[in-house]
């Protein structure tokens, strides 16, 4: 087994670095312990040598405080109105049977994901529990809603990490282009109640933080939102911003937040995504029930409801792993979203490319983050149609 870890990372090389394999997370303030040490190795070890069955834990867990959103972003399925589950928020029970189950394991717990986190009533709450644990917290918000001196500082006390604000503009005729709806004026003044809560209460957190995706719309406001970020004590996270069709400028100064690489996909094996309805998500790329790989409950008795180990380990999570070995191609295999997903096919170009005598620096990836968004955007269920469009075909 160690012959075949070895050759596992000495044919990743130049695509997983050893730091990635032996270092700590990025993530800032978890508390180590050594059950969570000794589960983030047994989970890169799984991942390494492509266990389809694994007994280690998610490090890393998102869930969706609500499905509701305020804004009518054009790029966000929630933001054109898609439905594609019951909506509604995430009930502290269900998020403390998974808090219970998970919470020793993670190293962070990230609350958003398709909704608008602070339209959840429960979300300070939810963080407080969890940094009770000792697990890193974090949200992103677009703050365009109502907000109070005495709401920042119950998110202050709560024990929040980093709050993360987009905001894709300095000028409201530019930033409510894509944040339709949004308010500049408003966003910033509830990020200056944070900055001033943080201050009268002497916490050096959450630490706050400028999202700024650059579009052909905004880019000329990327120098102004420097500065207003440094006046409101935030730090500021530029890049470039995807486009549902065409990425706007390919090869241009501005990159994404990523770039596609050639390794497994680390959902798969050490970060999980649970919905508000509890429907357990392959990735944050998805957005459909249908496309879950199951679904947790902390209602007793109900018909059909698991644990997260449960899902962990089942039969879908288990074939999305195996598609890193092989994609058959399959009727059965390509209705799962993982079997085409652009991470899962670069996966197999690379492993051809190697079987050829090809090294990583002849290897050539040949798309884009914007082209992975835009597979999860076209991945619609037959059955629906996009609400937009049966809203501009209705007469």
């Amino acid at each position: 087994m160690i012959r075949t870890l070895w050759h596992e990372v000495a044919g990743l090389r130049g695509h997983v670095g050893w730091r990635e394999l032996i270092g700590l997370p990025p993530w800032e303030g978890y508390r180590l312990t050594a059950k969570r040490l000794l589960n983030l190795y047994r989970v890169r070890y799984q991942y390494v040598t492509g266990s389809t069955a694994v007994s280690g834990m998610p490090v890393k867990l998102t869930i969706e405080p609500t499905s509701a959103c305020n804004l009518r972003c054009p790029g966000c399925f929630t933001g054109i109105d898609e439905v594609g589950r019951t909506r509604g928020a995430m009930s502290l029970e269900l998020y403390r049977s998974l808090l219970a189950e998970l919470g020793d394991y993670l190293f962070e717990l990230e609350f958003y994901n398709w909704g608008e986190p602070l339209l959840a009533k429960q979300l300070p709450i939810m963080i407080r529990e969890a940094h009770e644990r000792g697990i890193s917290t974090t949200v992103s918000t677009n703050f365009s809603l109502p907000f109070d001196a005495e709401k920042a500082e119950r998110l202050v006390t709560s024990g929040l990490t980093v709050l993360g604000v987009s905001v894709d503009g300095a000028r409201q005729e530019s930033y409510e282009q894509y944040r339709v709806r949004g308010d500049l004026a408003l966003v910033l003044e509830n990020c200056r109640l944070v900055t001033e809560a943080k201050r009268r209460l002497g916490s050096r957190t959450p630490r706050l933080v400028w999202e700024f995706h650059v579009f052909e719309h905004n880019h000329q406001d990327v120098e102004l939102a420097r500065q207003l970020a440094r006046d409101l004590d935030m730090d500021i996270c530029v890049s470039k911003g995807w486009n549902i069709g065409a990425e706007w400028n390919p090869g241009g100064e501005w990159q994404f937040f990523g770039k596609p690489r050639p390794v497994r996909c680390p959902f798969l094996w050490g970060f999980a995504v649970v919905n508000n309805d509890g429907g357990v998500s392959p990735c944050c790329g998805t957005f459909y029930s249908e496309d879950d790989m199951g679904r947790v409950s902390a209602e007793v008795g109900r018909s059909g409801a698991t644990t997260f180990r449960d899902v962990w380990n089942g039969e879908r999570f288990q074939a999305a792993r195996g598609f890193y070995r092989r994609r058959d191609g399959s009727p059965q295999a390509r209705a799962h979203v993982c079997h085409d997903c652009p991470n899962t096919v670069l996966h197999e170009q690379w492993r051809e490319h190697r079987a050829a005598g090809g090294d990583a620096r002849s290897f050539e990836v040949g798309f884009t983050m914007n082209d992975v968004v835009n597979y999860f955007w076209n991945r619609r269920p037959g059955r629906r149609q996009p609400a937009g469009e049966a809203r501009r075909a209705a007469p």
